[in-house]
């Protein structure tokens, strides 16, 4: 069992005199790490909340900066699960140990670890700041806004639908991720100039490991929470009672290729079983918060080809970013491109877009990739891809894998059932598209 130790938060100015809070994080040897969060954009919202969402928000941040402190190969129990004993400061103990066990529940489901937690009083406090005035209109719902395709799906289609109505976006980046906040930046603007005076944008907040003395972990899976953290503190300063998560059903269920790859390194944020328990938490905290992703039931495909405002999203596709590799370009056919080409992010992209004109470049095409001798890792994803798509799943077997990886609500277990068709039917028909003859002949296409 890994022991941590983690600071309240501590706020001071930096050298270009803008608010940041730093966590202390420490394991039982002595090694530690600084979790750094830029507060000046958030300081003000959280200065609006209750004491329960401050909490939630920097105990996700605590989790984020432990998650990414310990390196998972050198401290798990199997291969890939890690035994975390950490104690959270909040401010009402008999509140948060009634939800303790959902906690732990949800951290084990996110991460892939086992948690075990425990609480102590919170007694810091942070300055005062001032909200500013064009933060205190009436906001319909607080929308996470990543950069990808499916945020900016999202986005567009509360926009052209409400168009008296405004939306208040709110996210997150690491600077060790290469991208995200330029993604998130390029799409704002451009929105601003489709959707003028519809929406306010909460300026993206850095939350990163500041300095470590143990190598860094470099999966991001505890990001889901931190991003739900930072959307709840967004919502209640504004006094607005929605939560949205655009995500396609098929990563939200994130159905594994192989029963191998169950464990396998892509967030969560959506599945069910997070969005039921965090909901399930929040209740029991007496936050009065409905988070909801309104997309569980369709496809990428269909979120693309459904899309309130077409022309506008074909102008805005090729500004946003699905890859989650994009920081590893060294065996890249086309170094400058967008997007790998080859992660599963990138795979669910491109047959999404497979009827549209996508302006996006890739560094490698799944043809590249074949033989795989020289190409083995890169190659892992698509090939377990390809197996997945040769094999004949039944319903019956979909529905059993689903509970396997956590789906706990079977009244909705159809529903979940042919998104997962449907996904089959997307990636075989791009596979049929744009593979050749080796690569249609190993997925049976």
């Amino acid at each position: 069992m890994k022991k941590i130790n983690i600071s309240t938060i501590q706020a001071k100015k930096d050298p270009q005199n803008l608010w940041v809070g730093e966590i202390k994080i420490k394991d039982g040897t002595g090694k530690s790490s600084l979790l750094s969060i830029d507060l000046d954009d958030l300081l003000p919202f959280i200065n609006c909340v209750g004491k329960e969402v401050y909490d939630f928000f920097f105990i996700s941040a605590s989790v984020y900066g432990i998650d990414r402190f310990i390196e998972r190969k050198n401290n798990s129990v199997d291969g890939w699960s890690r035994e975390i004993s950490v104690s959270f400061p909040v401010h009402n103990l008999t509140l948060w140990n009634g939800c303790k066990e959902d906690l732990e529940k949800l951290l084990s489901f996110l991460t892939g670890d086992y948690w075990a937690i425990s609480f102590r009083q919170e007694v810091s406090t942070l300055p005062k700041a001032t909200l500013k005035s064009n933060y205190a209109g009436v906001f319909e719902q607080v929308n996470l806004f990543s950069g990808g395709l499916d945020s900016l799906i999202g986005a567009i289609d509360f926009l052209k639908l409400n168009p008296t109505k405004k939306i208040l976006f709110a996210s997150q980046y690491d600077s060790q991720m290469h991208g995200p906040k330029g993604d998130q930046n390029k799409l704002i603007l451009k929105l601003q100039s489709l959707y003028p005076l519809q929406f306010e944008f909460i300026p993206s907040v850095k939350v990163f490991l500041k300095e470590s003395d143990l190598a860094r972990e470099t999966t991001f899976r505890s990001r889901s929470i931190l991003f739900i953290g930072l959307a709840l503190v967004a919502a209640q300063a504004t006094k607005t009672s929605k939560i949205i998560v655009p995500e396609n059903g098929t990563v939200s269920l994130n159905y594994p290729l192989s029963s191998s790859r169950r464990s396998s390194c892509s967030t969560r944020t959506t599945h069910p079983f997070v969005i039921e328990t965090v909901s399930s938490i929040l209740k029991q905290l007496s936050i009065n918060m409905e988070i909801e992703n309104p997309y569980e039931f369709k496809t990428k495909g269909e979120m693309v080809s459904e899309c309130s405002d077409k022309i506008s999203l074909l102008t805005l596709i090729k500004d946003s970013n699905s890859c989650g590799k994009r920081g590893h370009r060294a065996h890249w056919r086309i170094r400058d491109a967008d997007h790998c080409g080859v992660c599963m992010p990138c795979v669910y992209r491109q047959a999404a877009l497979k009827d549209v004109v996508d302006g996006s470049t890739y560094g490698n095409s799944i043809n590249d990739l074949f033989p795989i001798k020289e190409k083995r890792k890169m190659a892992q994803d698509i090939n377990s891809m390809l197996e997945y798509l040769n094999k004949n799943l039944n319903e019956q077997e979909i529905k059993q894998e689903l509970i396997i990886n956590g789906v706990k609500n079977l009244t909705k277990l159809n529903q979940y059932v042919s998104v997962v068709s449907r996904t089959r039917d997307e990636l075989k028909n791009w596979v049929k598209k744009v593979g050749n003859n080796y690569v249609k002949n190993k997925a049976s296409v």
